[in-house]
């Protein structure tokens, strides 16, 4: 391991701590960089989910040590605990756990989505603006989700081997779980009791920003965060399965340009240019193979607002832009080499706090109210018969193998691992078990288990 990280850069890392949520960045990165401050994003915006809640409430002290000791890393004399402030009695919590921590708040987050996008909260936080097509560091923050924070509290204690998420929507005991990581989502989806509806699609992630799952058999990860069930009929589903192909048909022929797209993106709104609307322009003018190059959506943050929410006639520009910007990758355009990059700073629209949308009005839009309910943390712990732990959970490079088929392992051995120049960290395993395969994933079966 490289001698450049810090004692508590190198613990995390080998604790095999991510972000827990999103891509999965390596955490042991920015527990080595230099911030003033360091921001717990509770903000939790996506409809029916509650893990942020529930760690936060009932692992309050966890939380808030794995932030001392990233403040400690960083250097980062402030610490900042951003919530919305709907959460009455979790602010409360937390306000009172804070008062005794030097340097540590908590922020009081407007119930608007997306509040959680790295762009958003560091303005909301700090009132600076992070350079387009740049991260959090560059204007001295470190922003990391609750669940990771519980991870780096207890990584000198325990590497990663559980993880937390929600399962919501059309089942029986809507609940947040806790469970070893390989766990399939069929097993998570018994947790809560089930489908209530015979005929279910699956989101994982989110009902925004999540995605289509074709089986249940998929293993939950270090950044799994959330299921949602819905009938099969529901109209959300529909538009996340909806393919490219199709997308950019209807788009082509029934765009009006109307610019809601733009006009409520919550990025163009911060002074960044970003603008779907002409990305959808683009459609008309995109190349014989299908290729989207517009680089209007470099600074897409792919929430998806634009898809399920601003637009009028129901198109997917969000989809589009998330398309577009994958395409321009294929071609090494970034925004650092886009034409667009002209090397002006964003400024804040001055219209922007009448433009931000509440969640309520979000989750009526995607036909969710129905299935807004609490959803707690199931206490004691689940133990599956069996998991399947994938090698890549991460961003960066897969973990290789360390173990065998046949061979003992004990929940907390390490079962993979990264070069120490590449970027990655370690993967242990979940459960004590017999390693029954090793692919792309270790499979471990519980012992006495047949």
């Amino acid at each position: 391991m490289s001698e450049e990280l810090s004692g508590f850069a190198r613990l995390i890392r080998e604790a095999g701590v991510v972000g827990a949520g999103g891509a999965g960045f390596p955490s042991y990165v920015k527990a080595s960089s230099r911030a003033d401050t360091v921001i717990v994003n509770g903000a939790e915006c996506e409809p029916l989910l509650q893990k942020d809640q529930e760690l936060l409430a009932r692992h309050t002290g966890e939380v808030l040590e794995g932030l001392a000791l990233l403040m400690r890393s960083t250097g980062a004399s402030r610490g900042v605990v951003a919530i919305k402030e709907k959460h009455r009695e979790l602010l409360a919590l937390v306000e009172a756990a804070v008062s005794g921590r030097p340097g540590v708040e908590v922020k009081r987050l407007r119930d608007v989505y997306p509040a959680g996008d790295e762009y958003c909260l560091v303005y909301e936080v700090t009132g600076r603006l992070i350079p387009p097509g740049g991260i959090p560091i560059q204007v001295g923050a470190v922003v990391n989700n609750v669940e990771t924070l519980y991870n780096m509290g207890r990584a000198a204690k325990t590497p990663v081997v559980d993880t937390f998420f929600t399962v919501a929507g059309a089942v029986k005991r809507p609940c947040t779980v806790k469970v070893p990581i390989g766990t399939s989502y069929a097993d998570a989806l018994a947790l809560a009791g089930g489908a209530t509806v015979a005929d279910f699609g699956v989101l994982d992630g989110g009902a925004m920003m999540g995605r289509l799952l074709d089986g249940l058999e998929r293993p939950a990860t270090k950044t799994s965060g959330g299921l949602i069930v819905l009938p099969k009929s529901h109209a959300l589903l529909g538009r996340k399965g909806a393919p490219r192909a199709q997308d950019e048909r209807v788009g082509k022929s029934a765009c009006d340009q109307c610019s809601l797209c733009t006009e409520l993106c919550p990025r163009y709104l911060l002074g960044y240019d970003i603008q779907p609307h002409k990305v959808m322009r683009g459609l008309l003018f995109s190349r014989a193979d299908r290729k989207t190059w517009n680089e209007w959506a470099l600074m897409c943050c792919e929430c998806q607002l634009c898809t399920l929410y601003s637009c009028p006639e129901n198109l997917a520009p969000g989809k589009i832009c998330v398309s577009a910007k994958k395409d321009l990758a294929e071609n090494k355009i970034v925004w650092k080499n886009s034409a667009l990059n002209t090397g002006k700073a964003p400024k804040a629209h001055p219209v922007r706090e009448y433009r931000l949308v509440p969640t309520g009005q979000l989750i009526a839009r995607l036909g969710l109210a129905e299935y807004q309910a609490d959803a707690p943390l199931l206490e004691g712990e689940f133990s599956p018969g069996s998991v399947r732990i994938p090698l890549k959970q991460h961003v960066g490079v897969p973990a290789t193998a360390l173990v065998t088929v046949g061979q003992t392992v004990r929940r907390g051995d390490k079962i993979g691992d990264v070069p120490a120049d590449q970027l990655g960290v370690p993967v242990h395993a979940s459960i004590d078990g017999v390693v029954t395969a090793v692919t792309d994933a270790v499979e471990i079966r519980r012992e006495g288990i047949r």
